[in-house]
């Protein structure tokens, strides 16, 4: 395979999109935590996991250390 050089600029808008989804990772957890309805809390373990499966795309391309979430 072939080594691949990211643009600046690309990698720049990578670096944003990884810090807001940690921070909307961040609300979300929160959100999760205080909800008590079974149907809501499933909606919102899978919204997690979607929103850290981007989150963890845009780190690689940014070229960031992932972020380890033991959490739910």
């Amino acid at each position: 395979m072939f080594p691949t050089t990211i643009p600046s600029e690309i990698r720049a808008s990578c670096r944003v999109h990884a810090r807001l989804l940690d921070a909307f990772i961040e609300i979300t957890r929160a959100e999760l935590d205080r909800q008590t309805c079974t149907f809501a809390q499933e909606s919102l373990r899978e919204t997690l996991e979607g929103l850290r499966a981007d989150r963890k795309a845009y780190g690689a391309l940014a070229g960031l250390v992932a972020v380890v979430d033991n959490a739910a």
